[in-house]
């Protein structure tokens, strides 16, 4: 809950919104829009999705992409390391580099092998990812299938990436579509995840969900790998 205050501040414009601080309500961001509080996650989501000043709503997003991998066999040890991110930050001039960009291929291969080794194979795989970043977890699976699954496994899946941000989504395209095969297999549905007619109908069909949620500005990550 936003703390209490005692007296209104002068009003903050956010894009053509204009809001004040005022005494909090219930579950609410302390933000007045009109009369109304806006919630937290209303004030949230716009702060990152708004099309005007979201934070993911301009082309050169802050989700850094690496040029080549990080060869960690030639860095000697952490301090190694730390210097060469610090390079990298600087080079690219982002807010952050994701895991799964940081350490990839390997890191999106580790999930790619995971959903190989157990999925009924006997079934198209279908892979759904929400909020897929730069696209790079989705090429490296795609890459991870095409080079050591059955053909006919890679042949017929289907990757869905569910992504809110406009940006993001041709980013995506952009990345997967450096292999030309990947194309055919690969979907990037611009919607909000949480939308439920977003989803349609109920698919009998068993497939893989895959959220990689960043915490801390890269350094931890939840892995979250549902089959359903």
């Amino acid at each position: 809950m936003a703390p209490a205050f005692s007296a209104q501040v002068p009003a903050l414009r956010r894009g053509a919104l204009r809001v004040r601080w005022v005494t909090a309500a219930l579950f609410s961001s302390g933000i007045l829009a009109g009369n109304k509080p806006i919630l937290v996650r209303d004030f949230v989501r716009s702060a990152l999705y708004d099309p005007n000043h979201g934070y993911f709503s301009k082309r050169a997003g802050p989700v850094g992409v690496l040029d080549a991998s990080i060869r960690f066999n030639q860095l000697e040890g952490r301090s190694a390391y730390i210097q060469h991110l610090d390079k990298l930050y600087k080079k690219h001039d982002i807010a952050w580099f994701t895991p799964v960009e940081l350490f990839k291929p390997w890191y999106a291969y580790t999930i790619a092998a995971s959903i190989l080794r157990t999925a009924n194979l006997s079934v198209p795989l279908k892979i759904y990812e929400i909020g897929g970043g730069s696209g790079t977890c989705a090429k490296c699976i795609l890459d991870y299938m095409m080079l050591n699954a059955p053909p006919k496994v890679y042949n017929d899946m289907k990757y869905i990436s569910v992504e809110i941000s406009s940006s993001l989504a041709e980013k995506q395209l952009e990345t997967v579509g450096e292999v030309q095969s990947h194309l055919s297999k690969f979907t990037v549905e611009h919607r909000d995840a949480i939308n439920r007619p977003g989803w349609g109908r109920t698919d009998p069909h068993p497939c893989w969900v895959l959220m990689l949620e960043v915490c801390s500005a890269g350094t931890s990550q939840f892995v979250l790998v549902f089959y359903v």
